[in-house]
């Protein structure tokens, strides 16, 4: 007992090392030994009150998004949790105390974009709850504890890319929970738990490119947070995990193409959000899934053509994600979620025709996604951000002639996914991904002149998304990709000169267009599709002199472009769409010889053109685009016999590509229409 009693004395400072025998007889006579013992209960007691505030109030930090204050917090809690624990190494609940909070101590690290840092505390948490659950089968708080660790464990080998192990995590997961939710059928709690494992299941699903059985699993989950929201709906917590499913139903059947449903889900999600946001102000989180779900509106406005309705909606979420963000700048899901938004702005910005504020936008975010990445290289999701942002930027680089800027970024992109897809090749989305680069090489390679290895490139994408697409049929956006595949080969088959297989890739593309609309005929991206496919053919009959042919294709994609066209008026690249399906059918009629009507085709692109060309003068291909309206007057005033203006149209139409070649002399396919103009004028001037 006299050991005991030293012990505990140092222990709670009341002595020092050399503490005197007398000073514990006095302690011994003055409260007993059995008094003294229950004495030092209560300290010990006292001290995990303490140690439980501290984790309170880091629980607070966190609501608040102050990941350092938060830390500190569970960092105190943490010293006196392992001194309890040092006393009594085989007391359970000392264990339990240290393993739930490493698994805060986690979520802080997970917060602050730290996943090595997270995934060790997560395991430690895992270590300590599988040896509890294992000592104690009925305990069903232990069983819940090492479901909550492997669900954590789960969500770090997401971010680090390794989906097939995350899912095993997740699966292990679920099935505790589904045992806990069978014994206890009336406990929320493990409802709750139930529906959040199916979430978490559904979302490596997506991943994985299975959305049939990711859509089961968020339908399962919005059943049962749906029951738990009704039978309490006072619950802010429940009412906030219904928008989750909702969100999550709605990103499945956005891939899936679905925009109408998808929709109604996002703005169910976002009504329940608005209110819980005004509800609590200084909550972070709410905050955030405000933002997230003006994000997801936004998102399907787009897709819809909508590009105002999706900008005003991109702008409330970037005010609410750069507040959170200023309100701790080493929060990285908070950085993370500015970089997000910026780019989305730029996204309709592009759509809008201003590219040069596009672009900034898109290098805003990729700034952000790269000092992100510096503060830790291992976080695979930063890696994934950065590749979506240099992808953008390229699009923007090639549009502006800019092709070492554009190589270098599709370069980068490229060596990105490659290593993704490395770590987990079972990951359908980087797949995805990683065809993407390779046909956006492709791009950068048929700029610089380089057909051949242009066309090697989109092969191997084309090879890519065929696999994908036949993986899972249910996924639109596969499909979607396929087409647009082969519509670049076809492309460069047609200036190879191989008509024939240049059709055959057209007609595959139009026949996947055309089955995609008449599922989502509301989706602007596949009709898009579906003109552009027909407008190919048109250039294919066209040049094989089938011009009744050729004008039919050419008639029907104008008809859609002009439907485009009138539901958003300000979206740039449908109007560069009609101008140039003014110019396709004026071709044919000048080719029949019916030169009034085919003027008439040529002056509606061209004041179509001009627009778009004044509207932003950084965009090369508008400019480019704007000299071949000059070229297609020209012939036409040539063919009329009108000499004088046929060459006063070349020549602006010259100067222009010789400002564009001098800003983009890496551009081989302006240099050559440079040089075809030069030689129209000498002809002319003979």
């Amino acid at each position: 007992m006299r050991t005991v009693l030293v012990h505990e004395c140092q222990r709670l400072g009341w002595c020092g090392g050399a503490t005197s025998v007398a000073v514990l007889a006095a302690f011994a006579a003055l409260f007993g030994v059995t008094a003294f013992a229950q004495m030092v209960d209560r300290e010990s007691g006292v001290e995990r009150e303490r140690a439980v505030m501290h984790v309170e109030m880091g629980a607070a930090d966190m609501t608040r998004g102050h990941t350092r204050a938060a830390l500190e917090n569970y960092f105190a809690a943490q010293h006196i949790f392992k001194q309890l624990l040092s006393e009594e190494p085989q007391n359970f609940e000392r264990q339990r105390d240290l393993s739930v909070l490493q698994e805060k101590i986690g979520d802080v690290f997970v917060a602050q974009g730290k996943l090595s840092d997270a995934f060790a505390s997560y395991k430690d948490s895992h270590r300590t709850a599988d040896r509890l659950a294992a000592s104690d089968p009925a305990n069903s708080e232990w069983q819940n504890d090492l479901s909550v660790a492997e669900e954590r464990i789960g969500d770090v080998l997401v971010a680090q890319g390794n989906v097939g192990e995350a899912l095993l995590s997740y699966k292990a997961s679920h099935a505790i929970r589904e045992r806990l939710s069978r014994t206890d059928a009336g406990n929320a709690t493990w409802q709750r738990n139930l529906a959040i494992s199916h979430n978490k299941v559904g979302y490596v699903l997506v991943l994985r490119g299975n959305l049939a059985e990711a859509l089961t699993n968020f339908n399962a989950s919005y059943v049962i947070r749906d029951r738990l929201s009704q039978a309490e709906p006072e619950n802010d917590e429940w009412q906030r995990d219904l928008s989750v499913s909702q969100e999550a139903i709605g990103d499945a059947l956005k891939a899936q193409g679905n925009l109408a449903e998808a929709l109604a889900h996002y703005k169910g999600a976002l009504v329940i959000r608005e209110r819980l946001a005004r509800a609590e102000p200084g909550d972070a989180g709410r905050q955030r899934d405000h933002a997230v779900s003006y994000d997801r509106v936004g998102d399907v406005l787009r897709a819809q053509g909508n590009l105002t309705e999706a900008l005003a909606n991109y702008m409330t979420s970037l005010a609410i994600s750069d507040q959170l963000a200023k309100s701790d700048p080493e929060n990285a899901d908070w950085q993370r979620d500015l970089s997000v938004s910026k780019e989305k702005i730029g996204d309709v910005l592009w759509a809008q025709g201003n590219s040069a504020e596009a672009l900034a936008r898109y290098n805003d975010a990729l700034a952000i996604r790269d000092q992100l990445a510096r503060g830790d290289p291992a976080n695979v999701g930063w890696q994934y951000d950065i590749q979506a942002s240099l992808g953008r930027v390229a699009e923007v680089a090639i549009s502006h002639g800019n092709l070492t800027l554009a190589a270098a970024s599709v370069k980068r992109r490229q060596e990105i996914m490659e290593r993704l897809t490395n770590v987990d090749s079972a990951n359908a989305g980087w797949r995805r991904d990683l065809a993407l680069s390779q046909e956006m090489m492709g791009d950068v390679l048929v700029a610089q002149g380089n057909l051949a290895e242009a066309l090697a490139d989109l092969s191997i994408s084309l090879s890519m998304a065929e696999q994908l697409a036949k993986a899972d049929d249910s996924n639109i956006m596969w499909r979607y990709d396929l087409a647009v595949s082969n519509i670049k080969v076809g492309h460069i088959r047609r200036h190879q000169g191989d008509l024939s297989a240049a059709v055959t890739s057209y007609r595959t593309a139009l026949g996947i267009a055309m089955r995609l609309a008449e599922v989502d005929p509301i989706n602007t991206m596949w009709q898009r599709t579906v003109a552009l496919a027909r407008s190919s053919i048109g250039n294919v009959l066209l040049a094989q002199q089938d011009l009744d042919g050729a004008l039919v294709e050419y008639v029907g994609c104008h008809e859609i472009i002009s439907r485009l066209v009138n539901s958003d008026p300000k979206n740039a690249v449908w109007k560069a769409d009609l101008s140039a399906s003014h110019i396709k059918i004026g071709d044919v009629l000048r080719q029949q010889g019916k030169l009034q009507t085919a003027h008439m085709r040529y002056q509606a692109a061209f004041d179509l053109a001009v627009s778009l060309a004044q509207s932003d003068p950084h965009n090369n291909e508008w400019q480019r685009d704007l000299a071949v309206n000059y070229a297609k007057l020209a012939r036409l005033h040539h063919q009329a016999g009108d000499r004088a203006l046929a060459l006063d149209a070349f020549r602006n139409g010259r100067a222009l590509m010789e400002r564009i070649v001098r800003l983009s002399p890496e551009f081989a396919a302006w240099k050559q229409d440079l040089t075809w103009f030069d030689k129209q004028i000498v002809s002319l001037e003979k």
